[in-house]
């Protein structure tokens, strides 16, 4: 069933299409990214990447 989700920093998850309302957050006002994951996990897009791990330290 799809949903919708905000990947700001609010990590938001919306059953109807809209905008983030979530005050504070980096993408308040901007549109939610549809979202088909049958899992919960919404393809990763909630995780967050270690930033020393990304820089290759």
């Amino acid at each position: 069933m799809p949903h919708y989700i905000c990947t700001g920093g609010c990590k938001g998850v919306s059953d109807t299409p809209g905008v983030c309302q979530t005050e504070g957050c980096s993408l308040e006002g901007h549109t939610l990214e549809e979202c088909n994951c049958i899992d919960g996990e919404h393809w990763g897009a909630f995780d967050e990447v270690d930033v020393e791990e990304e820089e290759g330290r």
